[in-house]
């Protein structure tokens, strides 16, 4: 599904007048009664007289598609009320015309500076989140919207509703980023295409339950785009069939090489979650003095090498009748880490998955990647691994995980997947995917070496670096997702790894999608998009 940044979404809007002739008023309107069936969903046909719902809502458009949400609320028989941020002459043309709307109809407007504003806020029976849109860029806010969203906020925490229009004000819509405070929605209807901020940790742990409306844009003008999201009825599309004559070797056979003293579990954990995502066949290089691994996993076979004397030729005599290979998991540089990955990069023409000790041996030398690699490559950073492979510091990947996972992929070559809550999918040319599925349980050790494997797995079954990649972290993460439901903490990677069959089989219901739940207005709910209950608002101080 195609996701937008701000950016490109103002363009989407331009684009809809200039070409389609749509005017700016009727998506406008569109939006605000897309916002007021979310809150008529909620509010039922209760018309409480004694608590009115209130907008909260700043001078530009997002401001004004509150507004209209209101006025729609109004029409209908509830008790409604504006709260307006800064001065009249700070506000669009859009935002004038809907008061001059609600004056009309008797709505009550009250100025977000005033004695009042935070009182009304306090005892509302529903809040709209109008203040600001996707163009937030974050920096100190002024008194009065701070003081607004502390308001909205305390309501929130006593049980008033909020619903935030388009993203909830505060968040950066480009990359989810919160710098002092942001209103915690219980629901946000977003427009058109769902922003990529929104999407992103931890922006979207403040968005609730989120709504998407198309409002009216025609199908052709969302088409295309770099950013997407995998859905799981697209997942399901993606994942390599199996005929009923189908044997082990047509399922593809995976080489997982690496591992250092003390760390041969990771090559394990990686052979586990290749085996578990439906590898045929699954053979492990590593040095002799770790034994036979078949002892440890009986259906994986072994090729036991001298790490100490490795050669090019030995590494691709072993690599060279494999369908996809995995290398780096608990590898060191002082123990064959580097001729064992050099050799790969530069010999084998398979496609091949990079993870951990990988980053350690072109830190800071990207390009170096991108000269020795001759065939289909997938790297798999955490943020301190990609700060490493990039020479950058860590809380740069962190604050801006779109920008270095593109230049990661650009520098390098490679299909770049770059874990976290939110892991993106970053192809050369550009693409970019967010991976929506996971679990705070899946925060411990030897969850990244499974997913290598069941990326491994992908590549050996036929799948393109970029489609093997994104698919492998929403199976994982899916796999996590089913960990969490009965415990927070402490579950075990190779736990995961028992849930990937379940998952790649997807035999439950493929309707999840937001085109599975269309209503009379045009609003569509996307059931997945909610944050976990464990994971809601446990960084932000208050």
């Amino acid at each position: 599904m195609r996701l937008v940044t701000p950016e490109e979404m103002r363009e989407l809007d331009g684009r809809a007048t200039r070409e389609f002739g749509i005017p700016e008023e009727i998506l406008m309107e569109r939006a605000g009664m897309a916002v007021a069936w979310v809150c008529r969903e909620i509010l039922g046909g209760a018309r409480d007289l004694s608590r009115k719902v209130v907008a909260v809502a700043g001078g530009g458009h997002n401001g004004a598609d509150a507004l209209v949400a209101l006025r729609d609320l109004a029409a209908r028989g509830y008790p409604a009320e504006a709260v307006l941020l800064g001065s009249g002459k700070a506000r669009s043309g859009a935002v004038a015309r809907e008061l001059d709307r609600l004056a009309r109809i008797g709505v009550p407007v009250t100025e977000g500076g005033s004695p009042s504003a935070r009182h009304k806020i306090s005892h509302a029976a529903l809040l709209i989140d109008g203040l600001f849109g996707t163009g937030f860029r974050g920096g100190a806010l002024a008194e009065e919207a701070r003081n607004l969203i502390g308001a909205m906020n305390r309501s929130g925490d006593s049980g008033v509703p909020v619903v935030c229009v388009d993203i909830p004000s505060g968040v950066d819509g480009r990359t989810g980023a919160v710098s002092e405070m942001a209103v915690r929605g219980c629901r946000t209807v977003t427009f058109g295409a769902p922003k990529w901020g929104l999407l992103c940790d931890p922006g979207t742990r403040y968005a609730g339950e989120i709504y998407l409306s198309p409002i009216g844009f025609p199908g052709a003008l969302l088409a295309g785009g770099l950013l997407s999201c995998l859905l799981p009825r697209e997942a399901m599309e993606l994942l390599p069939r199996r005929s009923p004559s189908a044997h082990k070797g047509e399922a593809g056979h995976v080489l997982i090489a690496g591992g250092s003293p003390g760390k041969s579990g990771s090559v394990l954990l990686a052979a586990r979650g290749a085996l578990r995502a439906g590898a045929g066949l699954v053979t492990l290089l590593w040095d002799h003095s770790f034994g036979e691994p078949s002892a440890s996993l009986p259906e994986v076979m072994g090729i036991l090498a001298d790490f100490s004397a490795l050669s090019p030729e030995s590494v691709l005599g072993a690599a060279s009748r494999m369908d996809a290979v995995a290398c780096g998991p608990g590898l060191v540089e002082s123990f064959g880490g580097r001729v064992l990955v050099e050799s790969l990069l530069a010999d084998y023409p398979g496609p091949l998955v990079g993870d951990a000790g990988i980053f350690d041996l072109f830190a800071g030398n990207p390009g170096k990647v991108a000269s020795l690699r001759r065939g289909p490559l997938v790297l798999t950073p955490h943020p301190g691994e990609m700060g490493r492979l990039l020479g950058i510091e860590t809380a740069r990947v962190v604050a801006d995980p779109l920008g270095t996972v593109q230049e990661a992929a650009q520098r390098t070559g490679a299909v770049v997947l770059l874990k976290g809550a939110r892991t993106h999918i970053a192809h050369p040319d550009g693409r970019v995917s967010l991976n929506m599925t996971g679990d705070p349980v899946m925060a411990g050790a030897g969850m990244g070496d499974v997913l290598t494997g069941v990326i491994a797995t992908f590549l050996a079954q036929g799948l393109s670096p970029f489609d093997a990649a994104r698919l492998g972290a929403f199976v994982h993460g899916q796999a996590g997702e089913m960990l969490g439901t009965s415990a927070t903490r402490g579950r075990l990677a190779s736990e995961l790894a028992d849930r990937l069959p379940g998952i790649c089989s997807f035999s439950g219901d493929s309707s999840f999608s937001p085109d599975s739940r269309e209503v009379a207005d045009p609003a569509l709910f996307w059931p997945f998009a909610a944050p976990r209950p464990s994971a809601l608002f446990s960084g932000e101080s208050r």
